[in-house]
């Protein structure tokens, strides 16, 4: 099992509580970041009340606790290691890339042997009417796939940043990953997988950071390769440079603000990252097609 060092470790800052509310993780976890939210404001049948990311130590064990049990559907995705899962009637083996959900009066104990990485969501009010009835205990194996991933991490960035409708937006992920899911669960349907992990690490990177400064040197450096092996391995696999491909995610994360939040396009090109509102403008109609104004 590949040791997790500290360079492998996501270069961003614990979020989601101060001292006070970290308690024994650091005896369970090398990294964390955990985001939290709330239905305030919005009458919603179920909502996304906590979201993490957990790095855990070896000889992890972790039971959940009552409150945790009688309000929570959890959702977990294991990126790396293995873990087992133990209910009351059976005991379910998690490889790398599976996903498990839980819904509430379900208790289990997560334990894994070696070091293992996983993220995960909670939610809370009523079982999801999209997932099975009654509510049971759900294992998929749709392998790795960094669009998955990327759904479960903008779950909980949305939670620790907390826009202006934030519980919606964060509902509206959750769809967004279930989609994904059955997407990939579909006959012939690859994961994103199959791309080398130089890329699809790098991939992911640019998706978190995309109201940075694009810097070749520093994805190039994160993902552990040369700045001109990056881009000859995005041009063989993605079709574009990683430059391109980052101007892209900030385009995208651009019209989702247009269309969600009816912001001015000077705000919205602020968010994402351009100082200039003309030079977005133009990028984002050579992009889109279609001018901010008018999207």
């Amino acid at each position: 099992m590949e040791k997790m060092t500290e360079s492998k470790l996501p270069q961003r800052p614990i979020s989601g509580g101060n001292t006070t509310h970290i308690g024994s993780r650091p005896d369970h976890f090398e990294y964390w970041r955990v985001g939290y939210g709330s239905s305030e404001g919005y009458v919603l049948d179920f909502w996304v009340e906590c979201a993490g990311e957990y790095h855990c130590k070896p000889n992890h064990l972790y039971p959940h606790n009552e409150y945790q049990l009688e309000r929570w559907t959890r959702v977990f995705y294991l990126k790396m290691g293995e873990a087992e899962c133990g209910f009351a009637n059976n005991r379910i083996s998690l490889k790398a890339g599976d996903l498990l959900i839980a819904p509430p009066h379900h208790p289990f104990i997560y334990q894994c042997r070696h070091a293992s990485h996983y993220h995960w969501f909670a939610l809370a009010g009523r079982w999801p009417a999209l997932l099975d009835a009654p509510p049971r205990v759900l294992h998929y194996s749709p392998g790795y796939d960094a669009i998955l991933e990327v759904n479960f991490t903008s779950i909980r960035e949305t939670l620790i940043l907390q826009p202006s409708g934030y519980p919606l937006q964060a509902v509206s992920r959750f769809y967004d990953l279930m989609a994904r899911l059955a997407l990939l669960q579909s006959e012939g349907m690859p994961a994103s997988s199959s791309y080398p992990d130089a890329v699809r690490n790098a991939m992911i990177y640019l998706q978190e950071n995309y109201s940075q400064p694009f810097s070749a040197a520093e994805t190039a450096a994160t993902v552990h390769v040369s700045q001109s092996y990056l881009r000859a391995l995005f041009e063989k696999w993605v079709g574009e440079s990683p430059k391109r491909y980052h101007t892209r995610c900030r385009i995208e994360q651009a019209g989702q603000l247009l269309r969600d939040q009816h912001l001015s396009v000077k705000v919205v090109a602020d968010l994402v990252g351009f100082s200039d509102v003309s030079y977005f403008s133009r990028v984002f109609k050579q992009i889109t097609g279609v001018a901010p104004t008018g999207w």
